[in-house]
């Protein structure tokens, strides 16, 4: 008879109980964290007067691109959290999106700014027995932590067949945002688990959205994820060895 943790604790059994499994907090904190950024997204109103009805259907617009997005940021994140042992769990930061909603208001619309959460994870006893570092360990935290803004930008590449339609154009634009506004190492912000646990990684994960986010409407799916991934390497090689001299 095998162990609890041989039989029970696979990695499709952590990623349904752990993975795909949210809390009814968690579920709270996305909705919040979806209506503010709908709210965000559609702040700004064309026409000399208000009209309800137009403000509604782009609010409702932006909660879909919103539940997408952030769907998206999440769903590798917790694939990878839990291959490595731990249940990964989504925690909003309120403050960066108290800070969106100032920053909506006072730039009228102009501006869209938020910040959208973070993946905190709790290593999972059972299967994390035999691992070299038994307890949370940074280089995996950032590992799990890039997920978030490449599926948002893998997302948008995809996407990016479908450009000429303007609402797919404006859904690119949104997990553009995702991915670029993911990465501000921020508390309560996926890229302060990023940038502190391994700063290099976050600086090619920098590099590829901000290529990839230039290329995306220009050129071919395929070259835009291979020239963005090639930049972000080459923006890593630049931290390591030049700026901070690692090499030589």
């Amino acid at each position: 008879m095998g162990s609890y943790a041989s039989e029970y604790r696979t990695f499709f059994y952590n990623l349904q109980r752990y993975g795909f499994t949210l809390s009814a907090d968690e579920i709270r904190q996305i909705l919040i964290t979806v209506g503010i950024i709908a709210f965000v997204w559609s702040f700004k109103f064309e026409g000399a007067s208000f009209d309800i009805f137009k403000w509604v259907l782009k609010f409702f617009q932006g909660a879909i691109f919103a539940l997408i997005g952030v769907f998206f940021n999440q769903i590798g994140q917790r694939v990878v959290a839990v291959r490595y042992g731990y249940d990964p769990i989504y925690q909003y930061g309120i403050m960066g999106l108290l800070i969106a909603l100032v920053i909506t208001f006072a730039s009228r619309g102009n501006l869209i700014f938020f910040l959208p959460g973070a993946i905190n994870i709790r290593h999972l006893t059972a299967s994390r027995l035999g691992e070299f570092r038994y307890y949370t360990n940074d280089w995996e935290w950032a590992k799990i932590g890039f997920m978030g803004p490449f599926f948002n930008m893998f997302l948008a590449i995809l996407l990016s067949l479908f450009k000429q339609n303007p609402l797919i154009h404006q859904l690119i634009i949104m997990n553009i945002m995702f991915a670029a506004y993911s990465l501000l190492p921020l508390p309560g912000n996926l890229g302060l688990y990023l940038f502190f646990p391994h700063i290099y990684f976050w600086t090619f994960t920098l590099g590829f959205v901000f290529a990839t986010s230039l290329m995306v409407f220009f050129l071919h799916p395929l070259l835009t994820l291979i020239f963005g991934l090639l930049f972000g390497a080459i923006a890593m090689y630049w931290h390591f060895v030049v700026k901070d001299k690692r090499l030589g």
